[in-house]
């Protein structure tokens, strides 16, 4: 009985190719002439994104490293072993390093500013992305994990405005990536391996491969914000050909054979699902085939593929319950001309809206709409889904959240025919 109704529904719009040709030939039209046109994105510009930290150094780091020297000399290890220790603790300095070298590097200064202070009163954290927190006591713990063994590793804390943005991103990357170093110093010193000489080659290498990413080209970036925002006109393409059935009575012949709504409200969801999935899956492969934009994982990209499926799903099955609900045409007209521009506007699908920063960021990051384009560039970056799951799960609430409105209107307006 529910394959009928998918079929039913499936065939309804295949009926209508004018539709069908609309939604998969309109999307790549404007990928082409956005992509062409705007030179905000495109593979000769970067775009500016700065990201500030504030470092708050509770440390004292020179004196630390002096006591540690000291200590070393009084030791009762043999004087080789005392030199080679004491090169390796002056040879790093993990504050200085971090601050002097990496954040002053020529490479991370196009994307990472840092200011310095002693005292986390002074900072306010309204102005930054994010402020770490060096603790007192660092510095020495520092030493001692590298030197003896069985001891924690020490840690800096951070703390970001909004762990989903952008800059935010970018900040954990660099302190997540800089603190590794430290594992790789204590494995060096457990396998005798004379890390100093090592050091700055390795930073660097750390720096440049939070460098290479992949950058995000005009054609990548309109090519997921036309595909975001058309499978939202999936959905209300189907709950018009849906309502149409409640005009033409068809409908109701329908509820006198005893099926009964909740299976033609699911024949709506999956139907509105598979064109989704299809219309998805049309537009990457042009846009790969013809613009080069390739997604380096195809199992990453299907995951977002089928929930952003799901969510254009869940889309269509509440406009439909509404349009039922209010016995009105114009309600998908309302829906796919006022709701969806003002979805896609908001998600970025337009222009990046994380660049405006402030409560439109925040905005953008938590919509559907920017929560699905903003997965689909990660993994065309080359993020794991690991790192989109907070795009994930936004997704998968706001779809929740409408098959439960949906069955809530159903449910209140239980009469309807």
């Amino acid at each position: 009985m529910l394959w009928q109704m998918i079929k039913k529904e499936l065939l309804m719009i295949w009926r209508r190719p004018r539709e069908l040709i609309v939604l998969l030939l309109m999307p790549f039209v404007l990928i082409t002439i956005l992509g062409s046109a705007l030179g905000a994105l495109n593979n000769n510009e970067e775009v500016e994104v700065t990201a500030k930290l504030a470092v708050v150094v509770e440390d004292e780091a020179d004196q630390a490293q002096q006591q540690v020297i000291e200590k070393i000399r009084q030791s009762n290890a043999a004087e080789q072993k005392k030199a080679a220790n004491i090169a390796l603790i002056e040879s790093l300095e993990p504050i200085n390093i971090f601050i002097n070298v990496v954040g002053k590097s020529p490479e991370l200064k196009k994307v990472l500013s840092i200011t310095e202070y002693r005292n986390i009163k002074e900072v306010k954290e309204k102005d930054y992305d994010g402020v770490l927190l060096i603790p007192e006591g660092f510095t020495t713990k520092f030493y001692n994990n590298l030197l003896e063994k069985n001891t924690t590793i020490p840690a800096w804390i951070l703390k970001t405005k909004d762990e989903q943005s952008l800059r935010a991103t970018i900040i954990q990357d660099i302190i997540t990536n800089y603190q590794k170093e430290w594992v790789y110093q204590k494995t060096a010193q457990d396998l005798q391996i004379d890390y100093s000489a090592l050091v700055n080659t390795n930073i660097y290498g750390q720096i440049e491969n939070i460098e290479k990413k992949k950058e995000i080209s005009a054609f990548a970036y309109y090519g997921v914000g036309m595909c975001v925002m058309f499978v939202f006109y999936i959905s209300t393409t189907v709950a018009g050909f849906a309502f149409q059935q409640k005009e033409e009575l068809m409908y109701e012949r329908i509820l006198l054979a005893n099926v009964p709504k909740i299976v033609f409200f699911t024949g709506v969801f999956m139907a509105a699902f598979i064109l989704s999935l299809l219309q998805l899956t049309i537009l990457f492969s042009l846009t790969a085939l013809i613009y080069g934009v390739v997604f380096p994982s195809i199992i990453n990209h299907l995951f977002v593929t089928l929930t952003v499926s799901i969510m254009a799903a869940t889309f269509a099955t509440f406009t439909t319950a509404v349009a039922f609900a209010t016995n009105s045409r114009n309600v998908e007209s309302i829906f796919s001309s006022l709701i969806v521009p003002i979805l896609a506007f908001i998600g970025g699908s337009f222009f990046n809206v994380s660049a405006i920063g402030g409560f439109m960021e925040t905005l953008g990051e938590y919509s559907p709409g920017g929560a699905a384009l903003t997965a689909y560039l990660k993994v065309y970056q080359g993020y794991s889904l690991g790192d989109i799951w907070s795009q994930l799960r936004a997704i998968l609430l706001f779809s929740v959240l409408l098959l439960l409105l949906s069955v809530v209107t159903l449910k209140k307006r239980g009469g309807i025919r």
